[in-house]
């Protein structure tokens, strides 16, 4: 981690965990590649399915909400510390669109396909109207939801907030090197980042629990290499190629570098459809889905006391922020 930067995201101030929402994007596989990033969709576009992880992660609408909570904590923490000018810019909320598993196992809705193919349609959009500047997107795909600005902290507004410095090269050592006050008052156990996260869950200091994001992130890659998933790829691949395409799996299609374009192409919209259709002809992605849902519920039992933990203190947050 390195401790050089000036800047603390909203995000990562809210919950105290160093990865915050890339868990979403990167446990999708490389969906995010197709969409410049953003591994999100329209909400109820295709059947929703859920997963036991979702028990133990905040969803975007959650984890928004926390956001704001833990912001108006850590402005509290700062100005008791004497920082009576500090202010928490204030959370935009959560984009509507965006659902857990959206885009995890690929394009999936028939109607979106045809129209912008791997692209979900408000990426597409963006990207589209992007040339006529601001009012062009907003007018294409509506306005986005605000996003917070981050604060710029001096020397003594790091401390306070993290507990650390910002001259240490990683979180050890700048843990060592810091001063135990701010101001001539004592800064509690790793800043008000830490302290507010812990008056959110009731004493844990880490809501987006690592172990959560872990197993979100394994059990997809394992699943693609389960056996029930790799025959139905198979079967997949044979029905693209019956279509004239010629794939091992959807995230070779998904990823096809003639894809990573802003535009959306007649070729890329075929494609996308006859994945679609071909996912439906397999039932691969109810396949997938299974497969992942067994191997992600093993994951948690084999860590079970840890994973009740992460509940609990997730449960707790949410229960201070409704």
């Amino acid at each position: 981690m390195n401790m050089k930067r000036t800047r603390i995201s909203l995000l990562a101030m809210a919950v105290a965990s160093g990865a915050v929402m890339a868990g979403y994007a990167a446990s999708a596989g490389t969906d995010a590649d197709a969409t410049g990033g953003d591994a999100t969709a329209i909400a109820g576009s295709a059947k929703v399915r859920t997963l036991p992880i979702e028990q133990y992660l905040p969803t975007p609408a959650e984890f928004a909400k926390l956001s704001q909570a833990g912001g108006k904590l850590q402005q509290k923490c700062m100005q008791g510390l004497g920082f009576a000018s500090f202010q928490a810019p204030e959370q935009g909320p959560a984009d509507p669109r965006e659902t857990f598993t959206d885009l995890r196992y690929g394009t999936v809705d028939a109607a979106q396909a045809a129209r912008t193919g791997y692209k979900p349609a408000f990426v597409a959009a963006r990207q589209t109207a992007k040339a006529g500047g601001p009012a062009a997107a907003a007018a294409a795909d509506g306005p986005a939801p605000s996003a917070a600005v981050e604060p710029v902290l001096n020397d003594a507004e790091w401390l306070a907030m993290t507990g650390t410095t910002k001259e240490a090269g990683d979180l050890a050592k700048a843990k060592q090197a810091a001063p135990s006050q701010v101001q001539g008052k004592d800064i509690p156990p790793g800043g008000c980042i830490a302290e507010s996260t812990r008056t959110l869950t009731g004493g844990g200091e880490q809501l987006y629990a690592d172990l959560a994001q872990d197993i979100n992130g394994q059990s997809y890659k394992e699943s693609v290499k389960d056996s029930r998933v790799t025959k139905a790829f198979a079967a997949w691949s044979a029905c693209m190629k019956g279509k004239g395409y010629s794939y091992k799996d959807p995230m070779q299609a998904n990823d096809d570098p003639k894809f990573a374009v802003p535009t959306v192409s007649a070729e890329e919209i075929a494609v996308a459809t006859a994945d679609v259709a071909c996912k439906n002809e397999t039932k691969l992605v109810d396949v997938w889905h299974g497969a992942e849902v067994q191997i992600q519920q093993k994951m948690i039992n084999a860590k079970a006391k840890e994973m009740d933990a992460i509940k609990k203190a997730k449960q707790t947050a949410l229960a201070h922020v409704q």
